[in-house]
């Protein structure tokens, strides 16, 4: 069913980031991880736009979990029978949050390193 107004879009995504955030252990990780290195960003005292490559690197890993878990959703309604060409949908979605995750490590890596030696 479409939504019919712009608002209805809205608190279905919020509903969707809730689910997420309540069933999905990885996307709870990714907050704790986003929560601890922004206290360390702080302590350290990073500059400006690291804080804003973070908010960008962040977003990217939860909204790959969350399209991830859409994907296992989906071909878990199709099958609960193991299937390879579903196990490979699954670790190809696996796969962009991991890129995400290793770009977000890598910042944080660079930046609070650049802080600590300057």
């Amino acid at each position: 069913m479409k939504n019919r107004t712009f608002i209805q879009s809205i608190i279905c995504a919020v509903k969707g980031l809730i689910y997420t955030l309540r069933t999905e252990k990885n996307y709870k990780y990714y907050s704790a991880i986003t929560l601890v290195f922004l206290i360390i960003n702080i302590l350290v005292k990073v500059e400006f736009y690291c804080y804003i490559f973070q908010i960008l690197t962040s977003l990217g890993v939860f909204s790959c979990e969350c399209i991830n878990t859409a994907i296992e959703h989906l071909c878990n309604k199709m099958t609960m029978e193991r299937d390879s060409e579903i196990k490979l949908i699954k670790d190809i979605a696996a796969g962009a949050v991991f890129c995400w995750g290793i770009i977000f490590f890598a910042l944080e890596f660079i930046f609070i390193g650049r802080a600590l030696l300057c």
